[in-house]
């Protein structure tokens, strides 16, 4: 195999999830390595011969961007594409992307300054879920249940950003779960497995220690990510959806282009990283036909 048929893993760090799929790529027949941000230089100036394809699994937002444009603009195709990788970063863009393509999610405003944010949350009415655009793991994520909510948030961002550099932000609608959420996995077009995300917490992530629990993926899940890959293109997703219990209404929370998965698996079973290297595999052959 020469170095065009290479599958680059761009990557910050090697975490359990990219060790698995350097593995899984190579169970596959394919020739894989990482690619650290240092060893850019080489590929996009064409040194080294192009690669068939690169995975972003860079951990930083704005690397994962950057990193996916250069590459494209060396011919370099990426999975994901920078445009979804840009669109899943930020979650304003996301609410944006949703409403245009009629995908179900809950009411999502934008907000440029700490007074829009009061106005907006008291439109909208409380409660109300106030979150940065960029982050994972529920972090900067508060909820206003009345006024002092809101100024107690307030408070904290002007004395934390005092320059109001870290707007916009959004504002979305609160959704009364019914004790969890739901993961569903994409690998190209399909869901390769669902979970649900279950917690006394309001927020459900696996990352506060919500528990893991593998569902069935039912039509409703597979028409909503169906719509997801519609808006996004094929790829490599975490789609979480949560659904409203006053009106038992399921919506797409957000999308995420550099899901985890090796902690979830162990306690599933599915080979997340086995999906995706055959999925890999796959899109090379019928690109080489």
């Amino acid at each position: 195999m020469t170095t065009s048929d290479q599958v680059l893993l761009s990557v910050t760090m090697l975490r359990p999830e990219e060790k698995l799929l350097l593995g899984a790529l190579r169970d596959e027949g394919l020739t894989a390595r990482p690619l650290l941000m240092e060893d850019l230089a080489e590929i996009v100036a064409g040194r080294s011969g192009p690669p068939a394809l690169a995975l972003i699994r860079n951990l930083s937002h704005r690397d994962a961007i950057s990193v996916s444009r250069r590459l494209e603009h060396a011919g370099v195709p990426t999975l994901n594409r920078a445009a979804s990788i840009e669109t899943c970063n930020d979650k304003g863009l996301q609410s944006l992307l949703f409403a245009q393509h009629g995908i179900p999610h809950p009411d999502t405003r934008h907000a440029f300054s700490i007074d829009q944010v009061r106005r907006t949350v008291t439109d909208m009415g409380m409660p109300a879920v106030v979150k940065p655009v960029s982050g994972s793991w529920g972090r900067g994520v508060s909820k206003m249940t009345h006024l002092d909510c809101v100024e107690a948030w307030a408070a904290g961002r002007e004395s934390a950003d005092v320059t109001g550099k870290q707007f916009p932000v959004v504002v979305q609608a609160y959704v009364d779960k019914p004790g969890h959420d739901l993961r569903v996995v994409v690998v190209g077009r399909t869901p390769v497995v669902a979970i649900q995300r279950v917690s006394d917490d309001w927020r459900t992530n696996t990352h506060l220690g919500a528990e893991v629990r593998r569902v069935e993926v039912t039509a409703e899940m597979e028409k909503l990510c169906s719509q997801v890959v519609d808006a996004l293109g094929p790829g490599f997703y975490g789609v979480d959806l949560v659904e409203d219990r006053s009106t038992d209404e399921l919506l797409v929370l957000e999308v995420n282009a550099n899901p985890e998965f090796a902690r979830s698996s162990a306690q599933h079973g599915v080979n997340v990283a086995g999906h995706l290297a055959a999925y890999v595999a796959e899109t090379l052959t019928a690109s080489a036909v």
